[in-house]
């Protein structure tokens, strides 16, 4: 294959950008790209000349050819574009061409095309993600939307998230991508993208860099276990109207460390949580379309929702057979209040770690009907191996007992607590409770506590209602697996 010189690798992709343009709508209408123009003359803080009678090709090439001269300007072009056309095919198309504008400026003007026929046609999400966050040492945990093959991702990194005595992580991937190749028998494939990173590391001088890498313990990474993939869902209370919350959410799907990623906050009315949270788990299994690893739902209640079946809340709820969540997750509740109050985290640390080093000498608290919330506390805190407390009454019952209960727990650091969402007297509910507690790990308590929904959901619609897995909570606040908050880490608690 010819090689292009750098001039003629950069006039093909300004032509290639002017392509895209050429056949957008909100280009080719005269008012539309008036307001483009505008826009982009404003952020660019540079007069950018309007289309008026000239012919459009020349025009876009002027103004392409401008946009690159000037920093941040091609990405500009492209968000000013986006403002008008959101995420259309062009604005796609575009954003691929910026990375790869940017690419090959990293790259000195070199020619990357020979490696694109190898690189697209590696296509998993969720193969490329972790091959990107392992490049760039966790630096990277998610990628855009057009990062949808090896090529897309190699230049999105190219340049970005590099350490000063690190090799490039554009190249550190390549290196990965090879090593995915020979796993998969292309043999020749993967020497092609080795050969250019050795000519680049003598180019560049990095040759001890790549030796570095090639030995580093990351490089050579044995698959990490099969640990779940976590969606944590928080409904924070307004503070000014009661029937307001903001909705925030994180996604963690590394399976070597944990890296929530924040997505959008969205400030909701309380009777539209529901139809949210619903969207926010397609969006988020279409993102993890070919995840391997099993979802965890993770929702962040305040206290004055802990009576939310949110388990049983739906997908597919447009359908004639709405699923409800716990078909197909595992689903747990955590406390927002614990979370913001950094006073508590003390306890909670040490009864966690009670738990986690010591299973088998931790056990469970049932906390009798009638005893006084204080002492309750008091020996909660005296016992250092009670890590899951069994309320008398639930949180948002209307005798206010349940929720002292519930904040003795928080004050004391317990890190699991079980409740009947509506009678914790049910006798259905302590053979249950006595059962999913019988072992003392944490894992045997979630899981026993999943066979009982799953009992339930066997019953269907009709018959669930009347069985005690339709009606049980599980709170599991694990104190090394926090998000982190949209807020400050501190938040008014109601005694």
């Amino acid at each position: 294959m010819e090689e292009r010189s750098p001039a003629r690798v950069r006039n093909e992709l300004v032509a290639d950008i002017v392509d895209v343009l050429q056949e957008s709508t909100t280009v080719r209408q005269e008012n539309s790209a008036d307001i483009w123009v505008r826009m982009l003359s404003d952020e660019l803080d540079a007069p950018v000349e309007p289309l008026r009678n000239a012919a459009l090709r020349p025009w876009l090439l002027h103004l392409v050819e401008r946009c690159a001269e000037i920093p941040d300007g091609l990405p500009c072009l492209v968000r000013c574009l986006k403002y008008l056309e959101q995420q259309s095919s062009a604005i796609l198309s575009l954003l691929r061409l910026v990375d790869e504008w940017e690419a090959v400026d990293f790259f000195d003007g070199a020619d990357l095309r020979p490696l694109q026929p190898i690189l697209r046609d590696m296509r998993s999400s969720a193969e490329l993600a972790t091959l990107a966050r392992r490049a760039s040492r966790s630096r990277t945990q998610e990628l855009p939307a057009w990062c949808d093959t090896g090529w897309a991702v190699f230049l999105r990194l190219a340049g970005g998230n590099s350490a000063a005595k690190e090799l490039p992580v554009s190249m550190a991937f390549l290196a990965l991508a090879a090593d995915r190749l020979v796993e998969d028998g292309q043999m020749e494939a993967a020497e092609d993208l080795r050969r250019w990173n050795r000519q680049q590391s003598l180019t560049w001088g990095l040759e001890d860099k790549m030796t570095d890498w090639q030995r580093s313990g990351i490089a050579q990474q044995a698959p990490p276990p099969m640990v779940p993939a976590y969606l944590m869902i928080q409904f924070e209370p307004d503070g000014v109207d009661p029937d307001r919350y903001l909705l925030s959410h994180w996604r963690q799907s590394d399976a070597e460390g944990w890296h929530p990623v924040p997505g959008e906050t969205l400030h909701l009315h309380r009777d539209d949580l529901p139809a949210e949270v619903e969207v926010l788990i397609e969006q988020t299994e279409e993102r993890w379309a070919d995840l391997r690893q099993p979802v965890v739902l993770e929702f962040i209640l305040p206290w004055e929702l802990l009576g939310e079946p949110v388990e049983w809340w739906h997908k597919e709820s447009s359908s004639s057979s709405p699923t409800p969540l716990v078909m197909d997750y595992a689903v747990l509740v955590r406390s927002f209040e614990r979370l913001r109050k950094a006073a508590w985290h003390r306890p909670w640390h040490k009864k966690w770690r009670q738990l986690k080093e010591q299973p088998a000498d931790s056990h469970s608290y049932f906390n009798p009907p009638g005893q006084s919330h204080f002492h309750l506390e008091r020996e909660l805190k005296e016992d250092d191996q009670a890590v899951c407390l069994v309320l008398s009454e639930p949180p948002g019952g209307d005798s206010g007992a349940g929720q002292q209960e519930f904040m003795a727990g928080l004050r004391a650091g317990v890190p699991a607590m079980i409740w009947h969402r509506g009678d914790c007297g049910d006798p259905a509910f302590k053979e249950a409770v006595a059962e999913m507690v019988q072992d003392r790990g944490l894992s045997s308590l979630v899981t026993r506590a999943g066979n009982w929904r799953k009992e339930a959901l066997a019953l269907g619609p009709e018959g669930w209602d009347n069985h005690v897995g339709r009606h049980l909570a599980i709170l599991v606040d694990d104190p090394e697996r926090r998000p982190g908050p949209p807020g400050p880490d501190r938040a008014p608690v109601t005694p």
